[in-house]
């Protein structure tokens, strides 16, 4: 099987997850065949540091197949 863009999973992972608020950004690899590694990230204002910083929300591993994703139990 080929590969599948970003945009097809980000959207099916999205139907699954809610995004969050604070969304800035994803980060999909595919790790071998049908799995991918998913990276969702956030941006907030950190009071300590005094500026915006970035951070990784929630990771997932999913399976793509047949058109579906299904997020792994790890």
């Amino acid at each position: 099987m080929g590969l599948v863009s970003d945009h097809i999973i980000e959207k099916l992972l999205f139907k699954q997850v809610e995004r969050p608020k604070d969304f800035c950004g994803i980060k999909i690899v595919n790790t071998h065949g049908d799995i991918y590694r998913i990276n969702v990230y956030h941006e907030f204002f950190d009071e300590d540091l005094q500026l915006d910083t970035r951070r990784m929300h929630s990771s997932y591993s999913c399976l793509y197949k047949n058109n579906k994703l299904t997020i792994r139990d790890l």
